[in-house]
């Protein structure tokens, strides 16, 4: 079964600081990685490649390996809006490919309607 990367990356408050944001990317990190996700926490290319240690993670951005399997993108979606409940006033970005989706407080029936999209999305960058 053919996979595909996802990043995920949620917004930040005017009050977060670098300590609040990694903690929090590490909170979504082990929270996809329970779920049986292959996650990595993305990092910013150096400016200057003859630089030493200038490579950085960037805060609140993760990538997540994923397939099609409607119990897997069912618990993908979970996490994050588990993460949402937690941490309310903060959006989630999903990016599938060339699709992009903006989560915040979904309904019931836009998160059934959101594990649909985020399937096709799936599929359709696996083609």
């Amino acid at each position: 079964m053919s996979r595909v990367r996802i990043r995920i990356d949620f917004t930040p408050r005017t009050d977060d600081d670098e300590f609040v944001l990694g903690e929090l990317t590490g909170e979504l990190a082990e929270s996809l990685r329970e779920i049986g996700g292959e996650v990595e926490r993305v990092v910013r290319p150096a400016i200057d490649p003859d630089a030493k240690g200038a490579a950085e993670l960037l805060l609140g951005v993760v990538t997540v390996l994923a397939g099609t399997d409607p119990g897997y993108v069912q618990a993908l979606v979970d996490v994050v809006l588990s993460f949402l409940q937690r941490n309310t006033g903060r959006r989630v970005h999903l990016r599938v490919g060339d699709i992009e989706l903006t989560i915040d407080r979904p309904t019931h029936a836009q998160t059934d309607e959101l594990v649909r999209t985020v399937r096709a999305a799936i599929e359709r960058a696996r083609l």
